[in-house]
């Protein structure tokens, strides 16, 4: 679907103005970057699991925000989509967490969710000692790295397929998320 939107160009990739996240939140495409915005924690959660959806494993998604812009809400999210039963918190004290996933009603070959927090400012050698990179580009999992905005070289060099999420808070409930 195309439409005309104040005189951009606005398309909506899978998602509608009002698609299952609540009337109130929208995506637009402009200059082939996507645009969600999100008024509520149950809009943002929403998101995370269309988000999913698009998921095909192998992926490293990178969330970009800062402090309480909700990356760990989108990344709840996604796990519920995926199907993790665990309750979803933010690994910023043990700095990665890894959930199995068991979820049939996806038809994925994704087995793996590993939710990274490299808020401390890891590096390379931080990630690579406690296991991280071992999973980033495996074909059955995904990756979620909060503060990952320093692995995007990373990424290209090893050519992994990666998504850059950044998360900006327009107010105390409101979300944009560009991708």
């Amino acid at each position: 679907m195309i439409m005309r939107d104040r005189g951009d160009c606005v398309a909506t990739r899978g998602f509608t103005r009002n698609d299952k996240l609540g009337g109130s939140a929208f995506v637009r495409v402009l200059f082939n970057n996507m645009k969600m915005i999100t008024n509520s924690t149950q809009e943002t959660i929403a998101f995370g699991k269309k988000f999913a959806k698009t998921l095909k494993g192998g992926e490293v998604v990178l969330l970009i925000g800062d402090l309480g812009s909700g990356k760990t809400t989108f990344v709840k999210g996604v796990a519920s989509e995926l199907g993790v039963k665990n309750t979803i918190t933010s690994p910023t004290f043990v700095l990665m967490k890894v959930y199995k996933i068991k979820n049939i009603k996806i038809k994925k070959n994704i087995k793996v969710l590993v939710h990274i927090d490299a808020y401390r400012g890891l590096d390379l050698n931080d990630l690579e000692n406690i296991g991280a990179l071992e999973y980033f580009g495996e074909h059955d999992t995904i990756c979620l790295v909060e503060w990952g905005g320093a692995l995007e070289d990373y990424c290209r060099k090893k050519k992994i397929i990666f998504k850059k999420i950044s998360i900006k808070n327009i107010n105390q409930k409101t979300r944009e998320f560009i991708y």
